[in-house]
């Protein structure tokens, strides 16, 4: 099976890195802010593990690069930007608004540029 254009492998630029920093920082935040959400320790650990799970599991299906399941652009933005903007949701509900600003500003302006150059 011939691999898809988007997915060979091709040295990683530095806007590259900044995207996969992004990533991570989305499932740190969700964690984060998870916890802070609740004031029952139950519900604390519950939110602190579903939130970036549940992002990690939809990362991985539909964007991750090796995924046999990967939407191509326009969609990929799309679903990537809605990801961003619940992660900077969440992180205001839990009464961090600039770290949610701050990160959804920084990746879907890191994504959108991506997009342009791949899709």
């Amino acid at each position: 099976m011939t691999p898809r254009p988007e997915s060979r492998t091709t040295t990683p630029g530095p806007l590259d890195v900044v995207a996969f920093a992004c990533e991570m920082a989305m499932l740190v935040l969700l964690a984060i802010a998870g916890w802070r959400l609740f004031d029952a320790t139950p519900a604390k650990v519950i939110a602190l593990i579903v939130l970036p799970v549940a992002a990690g599991v939809v990362w991985g299906i539909w964007m991750a690069p090796t995924s046999t399941r990967r939407l191509a652009n326009p969609a990929r933005l799309l679903v990537q930007t809605v990801l961003f903007a619940t992660t900077a949701v969440i992180c205001v509900a839990a009464g961090m608004p600039w770290w949610g600003i701050g990160f959804a500003v920084v990746a879907i302006g890191v994504f959108g540029m991506l997009s342009r150059g791949r899709s």
